[in-house]
Order: C-alpha cells, then sequence, then structure tokens
C-alpha cells in the first residue's frame, strides 16, 4: 500500500496524517477546497488536488490511483452524505484500506446530539461497503487546550480552565497522536476491521493535568472548572456550540460520560507509536501558555 488519499488535510486533523504520511514514504494525495491553504503541503510533495466532499465527481477523480483513504468528516459541519460519497467512490475503485477518524467516542445508542450520532451512520457505512477498514476513535484532544481563551487564562492568571468536574478521569490524546495512530493502522497486515479508542497515556483529572502542566511550564497552574455555557459563550463555532455545551453540562450531571477508560497499552501494542503525555504538550506549547 503506498497510495494515500488523504481528507481534512488542511485541518488541524488531518495535516499532520498527510505530513506523517509523507514522512514514511507514502505518496500522499489531498482533496482540498482551497488550494492557497496547501501550499506548504504542495511544497513538501503531497499531490493536492481540489474538489469538495459535497462533490461525488471530484471526489471520484481524486480516489484513482489509490491504495488507502483516511477518512475525517467535520464535527461541526460533517454530514453524512459526504462520509457516503467518499465511501462509495472507495468502492468504485477498489480501495484496499479505509483508516476514519471518528473525531470521538462512537455511542453505542442514539444520544439525540447529530454531531455525536453521525459517526453511528458513518460506522454502519463502513460495516455495509465490505472495505476493510480502522476506525479511530479519540478520547479528548488536548490541543482543546490550545483554544485563545484557555491559553490566555493559563499565561495571564496561572490557571486552567476547561468544562469538566473534578470527578472526571481522562485520558487525553495528542492530534498528532492520533495522526501517529492512523500511519500505524495504514501499516498494520491483515484485512481485519479494527474499531478502536485511542487515548494518550494517563488517565487524570483536572487538578492532575493543571500538575502536569505545572511540570511542563516550569510554574505553578490551577484548574479551574469553567462553566459549560461560559465555554459554549466563547466558541466561535455559531449554533455548533451549543451542542458542544450541552454536552458538557451532562457532563457536569454525570462525570462518567467524559471519563475514559482505554486499554492504552493494548492499542500501542496493536498499532505502536510514541506517546505524548499532557506534560510534553504543556512543554512543546510552552509559548502559547506563557505571556509573551
Amino acid at each position: 500500500m503506498k497510495n494515500i488519499l488523504v481528507f481534512g488535510a488542511t485541518g488541524p486533523q488531518g495535516r499532520p496524517v498527510a505530513e506523517k504520511l509523507l514522512a514514511e514514504g507514502y505518496k500522499v494525495r489531498a482533496l482540498v477546497r482551497d488550494a492557497a491553504k496547501a501550499e506548504g503541503l504542495a511544497a513538501s510533495g503531497v499531490d493536492v488536488v481540489t474538489g469538495d466532499l459535497a462533490d461525488p465527481a471530484s471526489v471520484s477523480a481524486a480516489m484513482r490511483g489509490q491504495d488507502g483513504v483516511f477518512l475525517l468528516v467535520s464535527f461541526v459541519t460533517g454530514r453524512i452524505e459526504h462520509a457516503r460519497t467518499v465511501i462509495d467512490a472507495a468502492t468504485e475503485h477498489g480501495i484496499r484500506k479505509i483508516v476514519w477518524n471518528a473525531t470521538g467516542a462512537i455511542a453505542p445508542e442514539p444520544t439525540g446530539n447529530p454531531a455525536i450520532d453521525i459517526r453511528r451512520d458513518i460506522l454502519a457505512a463502513l460495516e455495509r461497503s465490505g472495505i476493510p477498514f480502522v476506525a479511530l476513535q479519540p478520547t479528548v484532544y488536548m490541543e482543546n487546550f490550545l483554544l485563545p481563551f484557555i491559553t490566555a487564562e493559563v499565561a495571564e492568571k496561572h490557571t486552567l480552565a476547561y468544562p469538566m468536574p473534578e470527578a472526571v478521569r481522562c485520558q487525553w490524546i495528542s492530534q498528532l497522536d492520533a495522526a501517529s495512530y492512523t500511519v500505524a493502522a495504514f501499516r498494520h497486515q491483515g484485512d481485519e476491521n479494527l474499531i478502536l479508542e485511542i487515548s494518550g497515556p494517563e488517565q487524570l483529572s483536572g487538578p492532575e493535568i493543571a500538575l502536569r502542566f505545572s511540570s511542563g511550564l516550569q510554574r505553578s497552574i490551577d484548574f479551574r472548572p469553567m462553566p459549560p455555557k461560559e465555554f459554549g459563550a466563547l466558541l466561535a463555532f455559531g449554533a455548533s456550540a451549543d451542542l458542544v455545551a450541552s454536552y458538557y453540562e451532562q457532563v457536569f450531571v454525570d462525570p462518567s460520560k467524559m471519563t475514559t477508560n482505554v486499554d492504552h497499552q493494548r492499542v500501542v501494542d496493536l498499532l505502536p507509536i510514541t506517546p505524548t503525555s499532557v506534560e510534553d504538550f504543556a512543554r512543546m506549547y510552552r509559548s502559547q501558555f506563557s505571556r509573551s
């Protein structure tokens, strides 16, 4: 498997996938809506083609000559039709493997939240297709801590604020690790379908995350459980921000909704990567968490 088509390559989840695949010697093609946003990828050797998930002809054209597909559907604007377009084109062109980043957990039952329930529909479409696939379910991204209003509070008030109660214990994952798992999934031998939860190596409460930040930033950081409505008001997602805030309101009622119990070592044994810790992450982005 040498030729991989990447969707979402200009975004924060898809770009590191394209970059890591390229670094591993794969030939990478990226379907993008705006080629100007992919100039850096093109310069590095990615075959950039323009198209849109809402345009089946452009998706089919991009699929020609590919062996594998990285599927990513936007949490905010994604539609089940977009995923079906990709899966139909993959079937048409004999794609050997699809690696799908579900952007979160696939709920066992409908939740009533369209942004979450779409994952159930995408999984069903993949299972019907007969194409071998790997479905990766990241826990919660560490990059959420890079939201400007969060970094500002760390820099100015030495406080890490996030909308979760202290009872939550979550295994946060970096988007870079999710990309590494994606590359490992393409390397993985065998045609069996894999549906995996992926996480970071530590199960941490909010105060424990603040301790890791303290070590990474070399100064004392406290934790503040941010009210979900405050978080939603600060997001720039439009109507989707209400869905996000609603989820975190549920977490405050039932912390188990965000608490994770992923068998991290099992997944690393299956798809070997070098994981990023929360302390590593804080150190990596120290400049963003500090006053300029």
